[in-house]
């Protein structure tokens, strides 16, 4: 797992997970220890961070794995953005954190930013079988701030596994699609289906070559769902949407990197969201920016709820259908 620097290993049960501080509290594995399931995308080695990450580098340099967190931003923006450029997927995944508390079975770590004047703190801890973390942001500074946060958690996938989203959602909004398969950037497409042979439940093998992201609408109900057809285990992610209105949808069946630099990425992400934009510049001038008012902050809550134990799936939808609001 990792190599050559100290990771927090957290164990419940039969979940087991693992931190690694120095890269921004990235959850590395998230895993059933009796069934072997690891619910999280792995990279093709073991991990291993520098000794430091170039402040302004690309997130290729990461291992592109696990749970991290994009703030204030997902996609780079340049000088012109207001408060300044922000890199790419943000400040927060390139940081060390410090450790501020730790138990048993909790760890509660911290960071600031460098682009913006912000503070993420966030509290992650085992508890009925499930991962939970607890965020708060604040504003150092006596300005306003504006921002995008987007959870950013990278889920291991086989052929044939299935994507759960409430039913109230029926279409989605294109931010990006390899070949322009499913259409041009800002287009909204139906869901699951906007093509007569395309289903978009269904997770496709790696040799697909394709990626797409996806924006909801503004969300009632806030729960997303992989069933892992082989195993016959499943994850769900709840969130409440009040605060995380909206969800991005990476699918990536091998369509990244395009430049083939890189291993071809094979991964499903569930990303709850301020915003239905990858680009902070593009939700300011959308006016969905939140503003952190001069220090105020802003806390909320994701918990990842694995299932511990073989289901059907249609035993899964419904205990995604009944996950009730964090």
């Amino acid at each position: 797992m990792a190599s050559g620097f100290s990771a927090v290993t957290l164990q419940a049960g039969r979940l087991r997970t693992v931190i690694l501080p120095r890269e921004g509290g990235r959850i590395a594995s998230l895993r059933d220890e009796h069934s072997g399931v690891e619910f999280l995308f792995q990279p093709p080695g073991p991990y291993h961070v520098p000794e430091m990450f170039e402040p302004w580098s690309g997130f290729e340099t990461s291992a592109c794995a696990g749970v991290d967190d994009c703030l204030p931003t997902v996609t780079a923006c340049g000088a012109e953005t207001p408060g300044g450029a922000v890199p790419d997927h943000g400040d927060f995944w390139r940081l060390r954190c410090a450790t501020v508390d730790a138990g048993p079975d909790f760890v509660t770590l911290a960071a600031e930013g460098y682009s913006r004047p912000l503070r993420l703190e966030k509290t992650l801890r085992l508890r009925d079988d499930a991962l939970e973390i607890a965020y708060t942001l604040r504003n150092l500074s006596a300005a306003p701030v504006a921002f995008l946060y987007a959870l950013h958690p990278l889920l291991a996938v086989d052929a044939g596994d299935r994507l759960l989203l409430p039913p109230e959602v029926a279409s989605a909004q294109l931010n990006y699609s390899r070949g322009a398969r499913l259409g041009d950037a800002g287009e909204t497409i139906r869901w699951p289906h906007p093509g007569e042979d395309v289903d978009l439940r269904r997770v496709e093998p790696v040799t697909a070559g394709t990626g797409d992201m996806l924006y909801t609408e503004r969300l009632s109900t806030g729960w997303c769902g992989l069933y892992r057809a082989r195993a016959g285990q499943g994850i769900i992610l709840r969130f409440d949407p009040r605060q995380l209105p909206y969800v991005g949808l990476w699918l990536c069946y091998g369509g990244w990197p395009e430049d083939g630099t890189l291993a071809r990425q094979y991964a499903v992400a569930f990303e709850p969201t301020v915003a239905p934009q990858g680009s902070l510049a593009a939700a300011i001038a959308a006016g969905q920016a939140p503003v952190l008012e001069a220090h105020g902050s802003f806390s909320f809550t994701v918990r990842f709820e694995p299932t511990l134990h073989a289901v059907g799936y249609d035993e899964f939808t419904a205990q995604c259908a009944a996950a009730s609001a964090l």
